[in-house]
Order: structure tokens, then sequence, then C-alpha cells
């Protein structure tokens, strides 16, 4: 975040803006921004530069917003950037910021501007919602250390020696949803830094959309209370009951358990082809699909040269799941290899960025396995969204009913939660979050080597947020 202007030497009015039109003059997309607030784009007949009293007044608008300041020195130039010291009315001095958005460092600059805005949103809020109490902290910006981003804005309010952890979503393309795990992160980081302090409350301040995702997880964590707030675009806030925000809207599909296919040892027919480690190979007429099955299994294999070409790259969980389909017996001995069932749940509004298998094990328990190839912080409250319907589905005894796992005498119990990842692609919070669930979800991590290409080797098993057997 550009700092104010610490009374910089002026300038004459005629430099400033002989300065400022030819930076217009070299830009393809010019913006000006004042730090915490929204930017403008320089459109042609909604800015205007004017002398007056010995100083170059500067302005723009647009349909909702105007801004007026006094340009009083140049404190920065350079190629695509062009850094104003300005007056405010009243005398108080500040800058502002001419980029061109068409440059590779102009995108960064937006975002930032948007991202303090809502702080600055989120400050508000919190001061109407929680009059009586002292913000102490409040930050908009990354933290790689803690895994804090900077698209939530987070803060600590504090009362005596009691606490409150704070976070936001701005209703923009970060996804609102993710601002949970970024709250427990948080939360659980101030218990830590602030030990005399008593923080037992998280508090997310959500757009509406992003209401109710949040709130059916909710219902399923512990360790902390949770006071869940949405805003209106006016900026008008208010507190709502998570029990009442919405019920599971799911759809358990017809069971589509995996065929094996005589075309390859670890090809499967599927509705649309053959399926060969986790990628499909259509059918048409005509063509010899067997040829098309030898050709990706050659090249989508763990001892392929060619290790950047799309076939082996390309969708490694589904690669994964196949692995582990093929070797359920090494993932864990206690679950039955067959029938197994994929994605048996029609999750609307839920970004499912993991692969899964529905399975049983021999005491008649479901199982759901999340499978993870690469490192993502959202693995636990994504498995979660799917574990929840699952749960759901099981207490209605609609697998029984639909006619999955024929045979098998289901239990009641609720399902068991396998996260299932190669070993060094859990999230260093992955613990954290686990910590929050709650203890009537029976979770289980379980690491596999990195080779799992080649051959599956189970290198821990962890229960819940254990870090040891």
């Amino acid at each position: 975040m550009p700092r104010p202007a610490q009374r910089a030497a002026r300038t004459q009015p005629a430099s400033v803006q002989a300065a400022i039109e030819a930076f217009l003059a070299a830009a393809r997309q010019p913006v000006l921004q004042e730090p915490g607030e929204l930017p403008f784009n320089l459109q042609s007949g909604q800015f205007e530069f004017t002398e007056k009293g010995g100083v170059l007044l500067v302005s723009t608008w647009d349909d909702t917003r105007q801004l007026h300041r006094r340009a009083i020195a140049i404190t920065e130039s350079r190629p695509g950037r062009l850094t104003l010291a300005v007056e405010r009315f009243g005398g108080k001095t500040g800058s502002l910021i001419l980029y061109d958005e068409s440059k590779p460092a102009g995108a960064p600059l937006r975002k930032q501007a948007e991202r303090h805005h809502f702080r600055e949103h989120l400050r508000g809020m919190i001061r109407k919602q929680f009059p009586g109490w002292r913000l102490l902290d409040l930050s908009a910006d990354l933290d790689l250390e803690h895994s804090l981003s900077a698209n939530y804005p987070r803060a600590l309010l504090r009362k005596g020696r009691q606490g409150i952890a704070v976070i936001g979503a701005a209703p923009g393309p970060a996804e609102p949803a993710g601002a949970l795990a970024y709250g427990l992160i948080w939360l659980d980081y101030l218990r830590r830094r602030e030990p005399g302090l008593h923080i037992d409350t998280l508090v997310l301040f959500l757009p509406p959309p992003a209401v109710t995702a949040t709130a059916l997880r909710l219902r399923w964590l512990q360790g902390a209370k949770f006071d869940l707030f949405t805003y209106s675009p006016d900026g008008q806030s208010r507190q709502l009951d998570s029990a009442d925000c919405g019920n599971l809207h799911t759809e358990l599909l017809s069971p589509r358990p995996h065929e094996r296919s005589p075309l390859h040892p670890e090809a499967e027919h599927t509705s649309r082809g053959v399926r060969l480690r986790g990628l499909d190979i259509p059918s048409s007429p005509g063509e010899n699909i067997q040829a098309a099955v030898n050709e990706m299994a050659r090249l989508r294999n763990a001892g392929a040269l060619d290790k950047l070409n799309p076939l082996y790259t390309r969708h490694p969980e589904a690669w994964l799941e196949s692995q582990i389909r093929r070797n359920l017996e090494i993932v864990d001995a206690t679950l039955q290899p067959a029938p197994l069932y994929g994605q048996v749940i029609a999750v609307a509004g839920v970004d499912r960025g993991i692969a899964d298998i529905l399975t049983v094990d021999y005491d008649g328990r479901l199982a759901v396995i999340e499978i993870k190839a690469e490192e993502d912080l959202h693995l636990p409250l994504q498995a979660l969204d799917y574990w929840m319907r699952i749960a759901h589905h099981a207490a209605q005894d609609d697998f029984k009913s639909r006619n999955y796992f024929p045979n098998v005498t289901l239990r009641s119990d609720p399902p068991r939660l396998l996260l299932a990842a190669p070993a060094l692609a859990f999230h260093p919070t992955t613990e954290t979050i686990l910590r929050f669930f709650s203890s009537n979800i029976p979770v289980e991590r379980i690491g596999l080597a990195l080779e799992w290409r080649q051959a599956v080797r189970v290198l821990f098993r962890f229960r819940g947020a254990a870090s040891t057997a």
C-alpha cells in the first residue's frame, strides 16, 4: 500500500500536468487509484485538470462517485506508473497512483485496491456490530508464513481479557466460501499469538452467495463459537442464525459401480467409453479402440519418457483415484474392494476439485475417500461438503432403497471420512482445520508415497488432527 505523501516539495503545476499528460498519452488503459478506495478508469470525458491557486486540481468521476484532489508534486515516475503527492480539502496530505492496467504490473494494483477498499468496509461493519470492542488488528495483507490470504481481510477485537477473531469475504472473484478455512487458521493463530486473551469466537462477514455453504459447514464444527453475518451492496450488515440458513439440496444418483474392461488390466467401462488411469477414451464408429487404449497406456504411464505430455499431466486426482481403487486393500484393508462408487451425489453450487470414492467396510459402515494429488488448503472443508451429504442420505437409508451395496447390511453410524493424498501434499494447515471438526466425524489422513503412479504405499495413517500414529 503506498504511503501518504510526507509534505513533498511542491512542483510547478505545469510540470505536474505535463507529467500526467505524458503518462496518459502512453497508457492504453489508464487508471487512477487512491489508497483505500476503488480505482477510477480514466475514460475520455470523465476527468480533467485545472490550475487553481497555484496548484493543479485533478478531478475524475464515474456514474456513482467523484474525486477532487490538489496535485502538488510527482513523487515517483516509471514506465506504466506515476505517483502524485496530493492535498485533500482540509489540508490533509495523501497520494494518488496513475497506472496502466494493460501492463502486467497493473493488475495487482487493482486487486490490492479492491482488497483494501473492502478492508475499510469491514472496519465499518465491525464498528457497527461490535460497539465497545477495541479493534487491535485489521489487515488485508498476504501472510505466507501463517497461511493467511490477502483475499480475506481479518481482524482481532478485544474487550478486557476477551477476544474475537473476525474474517470477511468480498463479493469479488475470490471464492467467498473459502473465508471459513482462513478464518479457522486465523483463529488458531491468534490463540497462539495472544495467550493472555480468551478468544472463543470466530465472526464471519460474508456476501449472500456464500452464506448457505458456510452455514452448512458450521453445523459440523466445534471448538469455538461461530457468528455469521451477511451484508448488502449498500453496506448494511446483519447477523444470521446459521441453523436457519438453508438445508442440504442434494440428489443421490443412480448407482454406477466401476466395471473392469478387458481392453487393459487398468481399464474400465464408463458411460462415455473406456477410462484408463483416470482419463476417458471416447469411442467413435470405425475407431480402433484397442489401439487408442494401448497408446494411452504408453503415454500415461509411470515410466513414460515424456512427463510433460498432457496425457501424462492431466487430471492427477483421477489417476490417483484409479490407483487407490486398484489397491484398496493396501490403502485400508478394512474396506471391501467391491462395489466401489464415484461421484454418487450431485452437489449443486459446490466446487469439487477432488476425486472421491464411496465404499463400505467389512462391518457395513460407509466410508468416503476424498483424494487430492496436490497440496490444497481447502481439502478438509471440501471433503466435509461431500461427507455431510453422504451422511444425510445414510441417515435416511437412501443407499439401501437405491440398491447401493447389494447384499451388504449397512450400519447407521456416520460414515468414515478418509483423506488420501501423497504424504507431502497435505497442506500444513490440514491439522489445524481438522481440530475444529466435530467429534462425530471419524476422519483419517492417509499419506501415500510420492511414487504412487508406480506403486501405492502408505507412509502414515493419522486419526483426526493427530500428528502421530
